[in-house]
């Protein structure tokens, strides 16, 4: 009798020990052992599929790019240049200028760090951008993510990304990009996917801006999905900034909050 109530009482522990971030490492990396161990038949079959779900995906692409044109797409490379910071101009929210005044720089450096928190799950996430000429830029990121679980632990789950990236809005008061990239996740699941990233940052009213962005990686037969919604104070070459970030980290959900910092070159 003993022993059966200390059955029952060590099973459901073991049940709930796994944490979120361990969940997540799982279902990233568990995809690729179990396709090596199909048959034969099995597998040609899968690629098959993935050879008609590529094959569409690049007609569906094709016929976009035909349908809005190289000028939707790309945009005409007017002439830019980067304000000293946002807000310094009385006509000039934003970080782009129309003309070379005096001040005006021709290449960018942005690096910010947040502090995240979720419940159990804290984090912390850093990120530099290299704009090296206006329309075209390097994005360098890390997250480090970790979590105490039941059996006195943590969990670590870390990824980093390397993004170029295509900066299709560059007007006063509005920045837009998109670009593509690579994601590398550590830990148990040590594998590279390809990824890409849409962003926009409205600078509204001195001194705030609104920035959102949203980033898809593609991690073995899974992917991690990333949105963060932040609002930053500028204070000169500073800002200070607070949100809502939400990871899928391969269909697992991690949300929270995060308050930041960042500072430009």
């Amino acid at each position: 009798m003993k022993k059966l109530l200390l059955l029952l009482l060590f099973v459901p522990s073991i049940g709930f020990s796994q944490g979120k971030l361990s969940g997540a490492k799982e279902n990233l990396s568990s995809n690729s052992s179990s396709s090596s161990s199909s048959s034969s038949s099995s597998s040609s079959s899968s690629d098959d599929d993935d050879d008609f779900v590529g094959g569409l995906f690049a007609e569906i692409f094709l016929d976009l790019f035909l349908f809005i044109g190289y000028e939707g797409l790309f945009g005409s490379l007017e002439e830019r240049h980067f304000s000293p910071y946002p807000y310094y101009y009385d006509n000039v929210n934003g970080e782009y200028d129309f003309g070379a005044l005096k001040g005006d720089k021709r290449s960018l450096v942005k690096v910010n760090a947040n502090y995240f928190a979720a419940n159990s799950i804290r984090g912390f996430e850093t990120t530099i951008n290299y704009r090296f000429i206006p329309i075209l830029g390097l994005g360098v990121s890390h997250t480090s993510l970790f979590e105490d679980n039941l059996s006195g632990n943590t969990d670590h789950f870390n990824m980093s990304s390397l993004m170029l990236n295509y900066y299709r809005i560059r007007e006063r008061s509005v920045t837009g990009y998109w670009g593509i990239g690579a994601t590398y996740v550590g830990d148990d699941v040590n594998t590279t996917g390809f990824s890409y990233q849409v962003g926009l940052e409205v600078y509204a009213f001195r001194p705030i801006s609104l920035h959102g962005s949203y980033q898809q990686s593609f991690i073995n037969d899974s992917s991690i999905d990333q949105l963060q919604l932040q609002v930053k104070y500028h204070r000169k070459k500073m800002a200070y900034f607070a949100g809502y970030h939400d990871y899928s980290l391969g269909g697992v959900s991690v949300n929270g909050f995060v308050l930041g910092a960042e500072i430009r070159f």
